[in-house]
């Protein structure tokens, strides 16, 4: 009886399947994709996941976590700080499963997503400005804010890294001079958000009962107004729009007025000065009004008889002008005299034959604390050249002694398109563009050749000697070209330049036969081809038709035909204080024609074009920008700046 009851029983055990190669068999592992966004470049995160078995790891970049165990996993971005700003993730912590099934599997293995953690600013920053205490009177101010937030303040104060919420400052008397000084208003409440800028807050004290309102009109919306009022005890107090000044003491005070300007507009004041007599009884009045003429330009002579003058450059802040001569010497000038002694002198190692010579310099981003600044010139033997050199920071001669220290050479065996370009991005590396090597039409081929440097712009990283290829840059691998390129399609880009605030690169191209360029592209967009030999400008030139078919080409923004010059000179986006009304607007000139011209990138396409007519420089072979951000032209043997006609 029991062997016809084991008998069955060991059959079915013996029929079950084991190891079956047709069965799925579930992964006991699985996948956990994290994806990190939101952060500025270079500042690195911090997302810490938990699960099982004592599981920790912290993310600093989008990941996918492998054969991770089955369970829950905890994901929480940590807030990450850069300079005056906090940034925290979104959303705060989020837990997911990781599965061991097959739905969603990629190569066989369970993959979860995680919601993408998104960084944003989580900060907030306030600036206090005090108004009308005596020079070298302590303010009495307490700022109270979240998290029993207390701070006292006795004068201007910036706030950083704040817990955004509702704030109050309370403003108490000051004592001064035998007077007592009270706010205008004892107590102001206001909410901080999160943001990079910082929210402007005025405490004005006075120590009279007076008013005096100043009304502004005839300016555009978003247009400051530049008025300065003055008065007794030596008040001072600068207003950018219409305001009424309380607590102001009887007596006289002046209200002046200076021009301001918006987009390519100038604003001339009516009253430019006016006096007013403020009392105890009435309200005192002054009205400015402002009046719009179309923005008119002209340029200075800065300096004379030099001896091929190609390029200026300054360190930021600095007063002086560092100007570029093609045999290889670098001339300071210092209060508009040119000095005698150059502040470099390399002529014995540059090549000046023809389109060579020493063509630009760049002064490192840490000038002041390193000393290093680099040139772009052309070697004895015909290559292109980038030297690092040094200087103690304020002084007028560089160190050039002892063996050159190169930073590279590239092979240029041609007698032109030497390119000559030579600048720091906002990211800190070194860009430098050497032109396709030959004349006509790039008969070697280097341009659209991704493992020649010739035809090219280049990024590499010199905060350390030799020189190593950011990570970042579009071939670093070298199976697709060369490591050092960030773009190339290039003929002669003999100038180019970054502008910081809006992150754009502007390229000048030479061009050929027929039209002259100037391309505009996201300074952060690596591995893009500017179609040279195919197109010339927005033209084909080789082949002459269906060039563009098949090729991801990227094209300028503005070219123009031979008939209308002969040489594009390209030149800077305008960010100095001189002249507003040019602020945003990139200019760029033509070597024959000398004239100048400039646009404003709106939407990725050349707006608000304009030529201006008073600047006529023929043989404009280039552009500068001083340590304030003016603007320098240089034409033949002279420098000129950029200035409103008359100034």
């Amino acid at each position: 009886m029991r062997a016809r009851v084991l008998v069955p029983l060991l059959l079915r055990l013996l029929l079950v399947p084991v190891g079956c190669k047709d069965a799925p068999t579930a992964p006991v592992t699985g996948e956990l994709a994290v994806s990190i966004e939101g952060l500025p470049a270079g500042l690195v995160p911090a997302v810490v996941v938990t699960g099982p078995a004592s599981f920790r790891q912290v993310l600093d970049s989008t990941r996918t976590l492998t054969s991770l165990p089955q369970g829950a996993y905890t994901i929480t971005p940590l807030s990450v700080t850069s300079g005056l700003t906090r940034y925290a993730g979104s959303p705060a912590a989020q837990t997911v499963t990781v599965s061991g099934t097959v739905s969603g599997t990629v190569s066989g293995t369970a993959r979860t997503f995680a919601q993408p953690v998104s960084y944003g600013v989580a900060s907030a920053r306030l600036t206090v400005r005090v108004f009308g205490l005596p020079a070298g009177s302590a303010s009495a101010i307490t700022i109270r804010g979240p998290g029993a937030f207390t701070r006292v303040i006795t004068g201007d104060t910036q706030l950083d890294l704040l817990d955004p919420g509702a704030y109050t400052i309370v403003s108490g008397d000051v004592v001064a001079g035998g007077k007592t000084y009270r706010a205008v208003a004892a107590s102001i409440p206001l909410d901080l958000f999160p943001a990079l800028a910082s929210t402007p807050v005025a405490v004005e004290y006075g120590a009279g009962s007076g008013t005096l309102r100043v009304s502004v009109a005839g300016l555009p919306p978003g247009t400051d107004a530049a008025i300065d009022v003055t008065g007794p005890d030596g008040y001072s107090r600068r207003l950018t729009a219409t305001y009424a000044l309380e607590r102001l003491e009887v007596g006289t005070y002046s209200v002046s007025a200076r021009i301001v300007g918006s987009t390519l507009t100038t604003h001339n004041p009516t009253p430019a000065t006016t006096t007013v007599t403020v009392s105890t009884t009435d309200t005192a009045r002054a009205a400015v009004a402002y009046d719009a003429v179309p923005l008119r330009l002209g340029v200075a002579l800065l300096a004379d008889n030099l001896v091929q003058p190609v390029f200026l450059a300054a360190p930021v802040g600095d007063p002086r002008q560092f100007i570029v001569e093609r045999a290889g010497r670098i001339k300071v000038v210092a209060n508009g005299v040119v000095l005698p002694t150059p502040f470099l002198d390399i002529s014995s190692r540059v090549n000046n034959q023809g389109e060579r010579g020493m063509l630009s310099m760049t002064f490192d981003p840490s000038y002041q604390a390193n000393g290093f600044f680099y040139v772009f010139y052309v070697g004895l033997n015909g290559n292109v050249v980038i030297e690092r050199l040094s200087a103690t920071p304020g002084a007028n001669v560089a160190n050039a002694s002892g063996t050159p220290n190169i930073v590279i050479t590239i092979p240029h065996s041609g007698n032109e398109h030497h390119g000559g370009m030579i600048a720091f991005g906002p990211d800190g590396m070194l860009y430098l563009a050497p032109g396709d090597g030959a004349c006509c039409g790039d008969p070697k081929a280097n341009a659209q050749n991704r493992f020649t440097l010739l035809g090219k712009i280049l990024r590499i990283d010199v905060r350390s000697l030799p020189y190593t290829v950011p990570a970042d840059n579009p071939f670093v691998s070298g199976g697709l070209g060369l490591p050092e390129i960030w773009a190339y399609g290039l003929r002669n880009p003999w100038r180019f330049s970054f502008d910081a605030p809006s992150g754009m690169l502007f390229i000048g191209d030479v061009g050929q036969d027929a039209r002259e360029e100037v391309n505009v592209v996201n300074a952060r967009t690596a591995g893009l081809n500017f179609g040279w030999p195919y197109t010339e400008g927005n033209a084909c030139y080789n082949p002459a038709v269906n060039c563009v078919i098949g090729r991801n080409l990227t094209f300028p923004v503005i070219d123009y035909a031979h008939s209308d010059g002969c040489s594009v000179i390209g030149g800077f986006v305008y960010r100095g204080a001189a002249i507003p009304e040019l602020v945003g607007h990139y200019l760029y000139a033509d070597f024959c024609r000398g004239w100048l011209r400039s646009f404003q990138l709106v939407n990725g396409r050349a707006d608000e074009l304009r030529s201006w007519p008073e600047v006529s420089l023929p043989q404009t072979n280039s552009f500068g920008t001083d340590g304030a951000g003016e603007l320098y032209l240089i034409a033949a043997t002279k420098v000129w700046k950029l200035v409103r006609p008359g100034r």
